[in-house]
């Protein structure tokens, strides 16, 4: 399991990755966008749930 800053700091890289590519015209992997899509969800589901505990 990764901590949360773990995840946040491997959704950071992720972004940044895009935002480099992007400037290069290169396209991004498919699995690049679920990667983040997932990231983003497990951050949020930690969050909520730190709240409610």
């Amino acid at each position: 399991m990764l901590t949360l800053k773990e995840k946040l700091y491997l959704l950071q890289l992720l972004k940044k990755e895009k935002r480099k590519r992007f400037w290069s015209f290169k396209k991004t992997d498919p699995v690049h966008q679920q990667l983040t899509e997932k990231l983003e969800q497990m951050i949020r589901n930690e969050q909520v749930n730190k709240a409610h505990l």
